[in-house]
C-alpha cells in the first residue's frame, strides 16, 4: 500500500550541495597533512609478467630526505607476513600480493617510497635497480583457458570454478523450439574514468592504524586491512571521504594498503595519492565479457529456453567467480541455463563497474532477442511485451542463491517483489513514437540524401543490493532543539545517498530535511554498514535508517504522552510537532519537549533510536529499465549522433525525483562512452595501455548527445521502504542496447561497442554505400 508522505516524493537538494558548488567539499585528496608527514610513490613493472629476480634499493634509502622503501621481500605485519603475501578484497574484485615477486601486468607493483616530498620520492624510485626474467603473457581469455596455457599468477588457476544456474531441462527445452538462434559478443574495455584522484593517508600510533581515503566501502576496508594485517578490528579506523565519483572503483584498492604498510616501516604518516595515469592504469576496469547466447523460441515468439556462457576478463587480480548479475531472468522460460566464469589475464585487473554483470550479459541477451524477434518478423517491442518476467516470478540466477549454495549447500527460491516492464516498455514505445518510426528490421525510419536515421530499444534490469553484503547499523539522536543526528556507514560517490537516508528520517519523525545532520564516514563512530554497492542504498540501508527513526519516534511519543496525558499510540509527530490524532490542536512542538524537564528525573530527556538490520534475501526486489533511441549516420563521415534517447524506469517510489532524474542522466552519458569512445587500447606485444589518461581516452559529455528524456512508472515495491527500489547502477545497463539497435536498423549491420566511425565505415563498404 502506498503511504501518504510529506518528504518522500520531493525533488529536496542535496545536503552536500553547497559545499560541492562551491568547491569547499573534501576529498581525501583535501585532508590536511599530518605533523611529520610523508608522501609516497610506487615503481611499477614496465613487463606484463615477470619475475624480479634481483632489486637494489640501497641507493634509494641512501637519498636525503628518503625515510622508508618497501618491496616484496619486506615484513610488514609483525606476523612473519611480507608484501608478497596475497591479500583479498571481500567483493571479489581483487586478489593478490601488495607487491608481487612476479609482476603480472604492466603496471603492477615492484616497491614503493617514502620521502619528504613528492619530487624527492620521485628521484628516489629512479635509483631502484631490478633485474626482471620476463615470463609468458597471456591477453586473450580464450587462450588463458586452452590446456597447458602458461599460468597467469603464481597461484591457482587461470580460470575460476565457474558459477551455474540451471532450471527446467535446457536439452529438452531447445527440443521444443521452433526456432533456435545463437550469437557470440564482446565488448571494449571501459575504465571507471572518475574526475577525482583518490589517495590514502595512513597513520600508526603503536598498534593502532588510522587510514583516510575516499572509499564507497568503509567496513570492507577496515576488515580487509585487519585480516591481513593480524589486527583486532578495534586497532584499525578508517575515514571515508567523499570520492570524486567512484562507478565501482573505489572499493578495498591496493595502493590503499601500500600506504598502510609504508607508513609502519616508516614510522611516521604516509600519503600516496595517485597520478592521472595511476589511477587509469594500476586500479582497475570494466569486465571485459566474451558471451555465447542462444534461445529457442516458438513460431508465435514464445520463448522455451535459453543458454548463455559468460566469460569475465578478470585480469590479472580479478577474484570474479560470478559477474553480479540478475539479467539472466528477465525473459521467463521453463528452462534456462547460465554459465559464468571468471578467467585470469596479464592485463590491468578487472572487476566491479556501474552495472556490473547486468550491462555485459543483458547487452549479449537483446542482441539475441532482436536476432530471434527478426527470425519471426515480430516487433521488438511486441516480443518483450509477451515474454518479460512478472512480479511473482521466480529469480533462478539471484546471488542469494549462489550464497545459500556455498555457505549452507541449500537450495532457496527467490521471488520477484515487483515488475514495472509493461509500463516501462509500452510507454517508452510511445514517448520515442515507435509505432510512426519503427519500419522493420534492418531498414532505416528515414533517409534523407545522405543521413539515414533508425530507432531501437532495449530492456534490462539490475539488483536493489544483495542480502549477503551485511546488516547494517544505523542510530539517531534528537538534540534539545529538535534537531536531529543520523550516523551511518553509507558512501558518498556523488549518487546523494546521504540525502536519501536523511530524507528516510525526516519523514519519520515529522521535521524536515534540513532539521537533520548526517554524520558518517568513521568506523569508530557510525554503525557497520553494508558496501555502497549494487544500488543497495535506498531498497537496503534505508530499512535500517526507517527502523532506528521508528525507534527514536516511539520513544518521543511515549515522553510526550505523560506531557499530554495521552496514550503514545494515539499521538504522531508532524510539522516538527507532537499532536493527538484527531485533535491536532492539543499537542506540543519538538523543541519545547526535548528542552522541558521531566518531573521524575528532574531532566530534560535524551533521545537516541537505534536498529540493526539485515535483509531477508527470499524476495528480491529488482529496478527495471526500457531504453529507446534514434540516432543518425551521415554516411559521407560514418560519424553516429544521438537525435533522441527516452529513458523509462521503474525503481518502484521514486525518494527525490531530482536525484533520480541526474542519476539516469548520469548513467546514460557513462554508457553512451561505452558505445562510441571509451575504451581502453591495449598493445597487442606487451599489454600496456596506449590511451592512459583524458588525452587519449575520450569521455562523453553533455555537448556530445541530447539531454534524455526520463520518465518513471507507476509502481510500489511492497517490500522496499515506502515502496522504493534501488536506481544508480541499473541506469547503465540497456543503453548500449538501445543505441547497438538502432544502428542495426539504419545500417542492416550489428556493430558491437564501442560503435567508432571505423566500424561504422566498414559496415557502410559491406552495404555498398
Amino acid at each position: 500500500m502506498r503511504d501518504e508522505t510529506s518528504i518522500i516524493g520531493k525533488s529536496l537538494p542535496l545536503i552536500d550541495g553547497y559545499e560541492k558548488v562551491t568547491g569547499r567539499l573534501k576529498y581525501a585528496g583535501d585532508i590536511p597533512p599530518l605533523q611529520r608527514m610523508h608522501y609516497a610513490k610506487v615503481l611499477r613493472s614496465p613487463y606484463a609478467h615477470a619475475k624480479v629476480v634481483h632489486i637494489d634499493t640501497s641507493a634509494a634509502e641512501a637519498l636525503p630526505g628518503v625515510s622508508a622503501v618497501i618491496t616484496h621481500k619486506d615484513e610488514i605485519t609483525g606476523k612473519k607476513k611480507t608484501c608478497n603475501s596475497p591479500w583479498h578484497d571481500f567483493s571479489f574484485n581483487f586478489r593478490g600480493p601488495m607487491i608481487s615477486q612476479e609482476v603480472c601486468y604492466v603496471g603492477d607493483e615492484v616497491a614503493v617510497v617514502s620521502a619528504i616530498d613528492e619530487d624527492v620520492a620521485k628521484e628516489a624510485i629512479k635509483l631502484i635497480e631490478v633485474e626482471y626474467e620476463e615470463l609468458p603473457a597471456i591477453f586473450d581469455m580464450e587462450e588463458s583457458i586452452k590446456p597447458g596455457a602458461p599460468q597467469v599468477h603464481p597461484w591457482g588457476p587461470n580460470a575460476l570454478d565457474p558459477s551455474v544456474f540451471e532450471w527446467g531441462d535446457i536439452e529438452e527445452g531447445f527440443k521444443e523450439a521452433d526456432h533456435i538462434i545463437e550469437n557470440r559478443i564482446t565488448m571494449g574495455n571501459q575504465q571507471h574514468a572518475p574526475l577525482d584522484r583518490n589517495s590514502c593517508m595512513a597513520h600508526w600510533e603503536g598498534d593502532k592504524v588510522s587510514i583516510w581515503t575516499s572509499t564507497q566501502a568503509l567496513f570492507w576496508i577496515r576488515d580487509a586491512v585487519t585480516e591481513f594485517f593480524e589486527l583486532s578490528p578495534n586497532k584499525v579506523r578508517v575515514h571515508s571521504t567523499p570520492t570524486g565519483g567512484s562507478f565501482g572503483l573505489w572499493w578495498g584498492n591496493n595502493f590503499m594498503f601500500l600506504a598502510v604498510a609504508l607508513a609502519r616501516k616508516a614510522k611516521r604518516p604516509v600519503r600516496l595519492i595517485l597520478t592521472r595515469d595511476e589511477v587509469m592504469t594500476t586500479v582497475k576496469r570494466r569486465e571485459k565479457p566474451l558471451i555465447d547466447a542462444k534461445i529457442g523460441i516458438k513460431k508465435d515468439g514464445t520463448m522455451v529456453s535459453q543458454s548463455y556462457r559468460h566469460l569475465m576478463d578478470n585480469g590479472a587480480y580479478g577474484n570474479k567467480f560470478d559477474p553480479y548479475q540478475s539479467v539472466a531472468d528477465i525473459y521467463t522460460t521453463k528452462h534456462g541455463r547460465a554459465e559464468f566464469i571468471g578467467v585470469a589475464t596479464n592485463l590491468l585487473p578487472a572487476g566491479c563497474m556501474r552495472g556490473v554483470g547486468d550491462l555485459t550479459l543483458a547487452y549479449a541477451m537483446e542482441q539475441t532477442i532482436d536476432m530471434a524477434a527478426e527470425k519471426i518478423g515480430m516487433d521488438p517491442v511486441e516480443f518483450r511485451l509477451k515474454n518479460h518476467w512478472q512480479t511473482g516470478d521466480i529469480c533462478h540466477t539471484s546471488q542469494e542463491v549462489l550464497f545459500a549454495k556455498l555457505l549452507f549447500n541449500k537450495t532457496p527460491e527467490v521471488e520477484l517483489t515487483s515488475s514495472g516492464l509493461a509500463e516501462c516498455i509500452s510507454k517508452g514505445a510511445e514517448k520515442i513514437g515507435w509505432k510512426d518510426k519503427w519500419k522493420g528490421w534492418g531498414k532505416p525510419s528515414s533517409v534523407d540524401g545522405h543521413k539515414i536515421r533508425g530507432v531501437g530499444m532495449g530492456i534490462s534490469t539490475h539488483i536493489s543490493g544483495l542480502a549477503f553484503f551485511g546488516f547494517n547499523g544505523i542510530t539517531l539522536k534528537v538534540n534539545p532543539d529538535g534537531t536531529m543526528v543520523l550516523t551511518t556507514g553509507i558512501g558518498r560517490m556523488g549518487q546523494g545517498g546521504d540525502t536519501t537516508q536523511a530524507m528516510v528520517a525526516a519523514e519519520v519523525m515529522g521535521v524536515e530535511l534540513e532539521d537533520i545532520n548526517v554524520v558518517d564516514g568513521d568506523t569508530e563512530v557510525v554503525g557497520h554498514t553494508m558496501v555502497t554497492f549494487g544500488s543497495n542504498g535506498m531498497h537496503m540501508v534505508s530499512r535500517a535508517t526507517k527502523a532506528a527513526a521508528e525507534h527514536a519516534k516511539e520513544q518521543l511519543l511515549e515522553f510526550a504522552a505523560k506531557e499530554l496525558e495521552a496514550n503514545p499510540e494515539d499521538l504522531d509527530i508532524k510539522n516538527r510537532r507532537i499532536y493527538v490524532k484527531g485533535t491536532e490542536d492539543v499537542g506540543i512542538e519538538l523543541k519545547e519537549l526535548m528542552s522541558k524537564p521531566i518531573y521524575e528525573y528532574l531532566a530534560a530527556p535524551e533521545v537516541i533510536g537505534s536498529a540493526s538490520k539485515g535483509v531477508e534475501f527470499h524476495k528480491a526486489g529488482k529496478m527495471m529499465m526500457a531504453d529507446f533511441a534514434e540516432i543518425e549516420i551521415d554516411t559521407r563521415t560514418a560519424q553516429m549522433k544521438v537525435i533522441k534517447f527516452v529513458a523509462y524506469h521503474d525503481s518502484g517510489t521514486v525518494v527525490n525525483p531530482a536525484v533520480c532524474e541526474n542519476q539516469v542522466a548520469g548513467g546514460y552519458y557513462q554508457s553512451m562512452g561505452l558505445c562510441t569512445t571509451e575504451n581502453l587500447v591495449f598493445d597487442d606485444e606487451t599489454g600496456a595501455i596506449l590511451n592512459p589518461n583524458f588525452m587519449d581516452y575520450k569521455v562523453v559529455g553533455p555537448m556530445d548527445m541530447p539531454d534524455p528524456e526520463i520518465y518513471f512508472g507507476e509502481v510500489y515495491d511492497e517490500d522496499g521502504p515506502f515502496g522504493a527500489k534501488g536506481i544508480g547502477e541499473g541506469v547503465t545497463c540497456a543503453v548500449p542496447i538501445a543505441i547497438s539497435s538502432a544502428v542495426y536498423n539504419a545500417l542492416g549491420v550489428r556493430i558491437d561497442p564501442p560503435m567508432t566511425p571505423e566500424k561504422i565505415l566498414d559496415a557502410l563498404k559491406s552495404k555498398g554505400r
